[in-house]
């Protein structure tokens, strides 16, 4: 099993390559990208997915409204309970979630005209793994403001990465 520990190691041949986690680079905050990173082990995935905001929300400010609150309320409950990738076949099981964020109450709360962040980290354990002949994600389908989305990813076969654009929501593991 990887351990959230071990994340960074097996994710800094990705940065080495030009893949870049946000919080690295300050001006990497653009409306309408997100970044998924995916340390894969037998059938265990490390994952770290970090969005503006904007992408998931559609604002980056405190709630003024009750519903842009039910949406905060909302997005967050999505994820906290939706593995961000599956197998075509089989969905994970989500073990462990992190998510931090202004809106999850574990950060300052962003002030008029600063741009907020989510960062999710998962753990997950998706059966049939190694021979699956791609992943999905439903971020892309349940985002719509999220048009660029990059996937990057380590594991026993190597590392790869790819841009998903609009609603694409799969992606090939091999080469």
């Amino acid at each position: 099993m990887i351990s959230g520990r071990c994340l960074p190691l097996l994710v800094a041949p990705l940065v080495i390559t030009g893949v870049t986690v946000a919080a690295d680079n300050p001006g990497s905050h653009q409306h309408g990208h997100a970044e998924l990173q995916l340390a894969i082990s037998g059938q265990k995935v490390d994952l770290h997915f970090q969005s503006p905001a904007q992408n998931l929300l559609g604002f980056e400010h405190r709630a003024h409204t009750p519903d842009q609150q039910e949406t905060i309320d909302s997005v967050v409950e999505w994820l906290s309970e939706t593995p961000l990738i599956n197998t075509s076949s089989i969905t994970c099981i989500l073990e462990s979630v992190a998510i931090e964020s202004e809106f999850a109450g574990n950060a300052s709360k962003p002030e008029h005209g600063q741009h907020a962040d989510f960062e999710i980290s998962q753990l997950l354990d998706c059966p049939g793994l190694q021979s699956a002949e791609a992943l999905t994600t439903p971020l892309t389908e349940r985002f719509p403001g999220l048009e660029h989305l990059d996937v990057a990813w380590t594991g026993p076969d190597g590392q790869g990465a790819v841009v998903l654009e609009g609603d694409g929501n799969r992606f090939s593991l091999r080469p």
